[in-house]
């Protein structure tokens, strides 16, 4: 068996996805859960046929509905082998999808968007305040008056303490390459007085005798700040409103009894 254990030094921008990147669309070819609502929230928010900035574009997994859907993209992504796939992915929509190999924080376009988003996440891999605000910032400044930055999360005080005692399936696939059954399975940590949780994702190929042929063990961190902070840094990178969701469906998120919500979806507002 080929065990590929992490490294325990800090990771540049995107570098836990460069393992991920090989299987990343055979694991979640069929996962969509948030495409129907960024799809009919550009219906609202975004003019038809205009371009909408999307943060951490990975593989192109939401890309793709939205130029489906008639938009243009301007895709940032730190990692360059979840973006390599993307190009891919995206290759017969080149004319309306630009796909640009940096992080959040450094981008600059000379366009000013209706419409941006980060989905899935993304921000929860900003793992300090100064280096969110500046992300925060960065976006407002992308953002055409009375413009839209959406961006959903699943933190930790949502989500529920993690003690790393329990190893969970998530996702099998069947890998036509190989012939193999491949499986994610999670390992979640909350960091011992830190705002972080660190997931472990143990990727298997299990061959006929449903024995490991071979694991990619990927480690990645999420910083999980309250709800007063993330709305605190909003607030200072100048976004005049904030609404909140507390699911994919839509509803409303629900403050008094947190079980209520299925993830944490903020909508935030540029002044006009």
């Amino acid at each position: 068996m080929n065990l590929d254990w992490p490294p325990t030094d800090e990771l540049f921008p995107g570098e836990e996805y460069i393992k991920y990147a090989e299987v990343y669309d055979l694991l979640f070819k069929d996962f969509g859960v948030d495409i129907a609502f960024y799809v009919q929230a550009a219906a609202r928010l975004a003019a038809a046929g205009g371009t909408i900035l999307e943060l951490g574009a990975g593989t192109g997994r939401l890309t793709l509905p939205l130029l489906e859907a008639g938009y243009h993209l301007i895709g940032v992504e730190p990692s360059g082998s979840m973006l390599e796939r993307a190009r891919l992915r995206l290759a017969r929509y080149e004319e309306r999808a630009r796909l640009v190999h940096i992080d959040a924080q450094s981008m600059q376009f000379s366009e000013r968007f209706k419409l941006a988003i980060a989905p899935y996440g993304m921000v929860a891999h900003l793992h300090t305040d100064a280096e969110r605000l500046a992300v925060f910032r960065n976006v407002h400044a992308h953002l055409a008056p009375g413009g839209i930055f959406l961006f959903d999360d699943m933190p930790g005080w949502l989500a529920g303490p993690s003690d790393g005692s329990t190893l969970d399936l998530y996702r099998t696939a069947h890998d036509t390459v190989t012939g193999m059954t491949v499986r994610l399975m999670t390992n979640v940590i909350d960091v011992a007085d830190q705002p972080l949780s660190v997931r472990y994702d143990l990727i298997d190929w299990l061959n006929a005798d449903q024995r490991v042929a071979r694991r990619l063990v990927v480690r990645i961190r999420f910083r999980n700040i309250s709800l007063e902070q993330e709305l605190a840094l909003l607030k200072q990178a100048g976004f005049a409103r904030v609404d909140l969701l507390g699911g994919f469906d839509g509803r409303s998120f629900c403050h008094d009894d947190l079980t209520r919500n299925s993830r944490l979806i903020l909508q935030c507002h540029r002044d006009a």
